[in-house]
């Protein structure tokens, strides 16, 4: 049976306390081409991103490539990257932790009423969108498939 669009994902009070933990946005099991999408998809995420490499301390805002980013960070373990993507004042950010995961972080403290919500909205259907692929959101974590989500999406 066909998945069909989850109900646009709502603001519950509960799911954003500020309780000192970020709250993670996934796609879990993913691919490299997954990962194309999402760097494909920025041109259309409905605010800024820059891809900032930490042992070189420079930042790229033009077109990413996936297979580019983690063959470097592959290649000098001491390098490491962060993708940063502002919608709307709340920042979601990816660290590139694990090829098969998706993930992006965000403070939920940023999310206080319906309106606040309303980037986290943005995010998680823009990601879903770019990638084709169910999006889960949860409280921080390492082990996301074992998480009861908050938020469940698919396109």
């Amino acid at each position: 049976m066909a998945r069909q669009h989850e109900a646009e994902p709502t603001y519950r009070a509960e799911d954003f306390v500020a309780d000192g933990a970020l709250r993670d946005v996934c796609v879990l099991n993913a691919t490299i081409d997954d990962w194309r999408r999402v760097f494909d998809g920025l041109h259309a995420v409905p605010g800024r991103h820059v891809l900032t490499w930490t042992l070189a301390g420079t930042a790229e805002k033009g077109p990413l490539d996936a297979p580019a980013v983690w063959s470097r960070l592959e290649r000098d373990p001491e390098e490491s990257a962060s993708l940063a993507i502002d919608i709307d004042g709340v920042w979601f950010t990816c660290y590139f932790f694990d090829i098969e995961e998706i993930e992006f972080t965000f403070d939920p403290s940023d999310v206080v009423d319906n309106a606040t919500f309303t980037p986290v909205r943005s995010f998680v259907t823009w990601l879903g969108t770019a990638t084709g692929r169910e999006v889960i959101v949860t409280m921080e974590g390492t082990d996301h498939a074992a998480m009861p989500p908050l938020i469940r999406w698919w396109p």
